[in-house]
């Protein structure tokens, strides 16, 4: 067996064309990353705020507003649905990898495309079929609230949605690296990666 041949050789040119394009879409991803990881903090606080009042307002403010759980359950979910986008996209997803140490590399890597592809197109569907399920909500009023239920099985289709986004970056760069932790000790200082890539 012969050794391989050379990657053909890339005009300056077709290399900046690359990058170019390549950094514009990784600018786009810290950018939705960013609104993500301030959604998920953002529904975290609801979660908190109202749940505290619950308290509260049971204990001391006694007033007549009794849906401070209705509210929180919603930012609870919000919370998952974009926690597991993020979770998703910051390679922090479980991953069973069993069979890791008897596969080559190219064979991941193979492995890794086809279950982001498949992936994508389950979220593709989940978002699809999310759509129907929001306009049903609209009729559906959640008690004691000015929300109706639209408002609940749109995290469901928010979240797809960021699915679908990080998961089509991971097929067109599938080298991504993963977005620099804004909580990490040092400057210049990542998580460690997961395993999935």
């Amino acid at each position: 067996m012969g050794a391989p041949l050379p990657a053909p050789a890339r005009t300056r040119a077709a290399a900046s064309e690359g990058s170019t394009w390549r950094g514009a879409l990784l600018r786009a991803d810290r950018i939705v990353c960013w609104i993500g990881r301030l959604s998920v903090a953002l529904t975290l606080a609801v979660v908190l705020v109202f749940c505290f009042a619950q308290v509260l307002d049971r204990y001391v403010l006694k007033s007549q507003f009794d849906a401070w759980d209705q509210i929180a359950r919603i930012g609870m979910l919000w919370c998952a649905f974009l926690g597991a986008a993020m979770a998703l996209r910051e390679r922090r997803n479980v991953v069973i990898d069993i069979i890791d140490s008897h596969l080559s590399e190219r064979a991941r890597r193979v492995r890794d495309r086809l279950f982001d592809a498949t992936l994508l197109a389950l979220a593709a569907t989940l978002f699809y079929k999310g759509l129907d399920v929001v306009e049903v909500g609209h009729f559906q009023d959640i008690v004691g609230t000015p929300f109706t239920y639209a408002v609940s099985y749109a995290a469901l289709t928010a979240g797809m949605a960021l699915f679908m986004l990080f998961l089509a970056l991971r097929l067109l760069i599938p080298d991504a690296p993963a977005p620099h932790d804004a909580f990490a000790r040092e400057e210049g200082e990542n998580d460690m990666p997961g395993t999935h890539p």
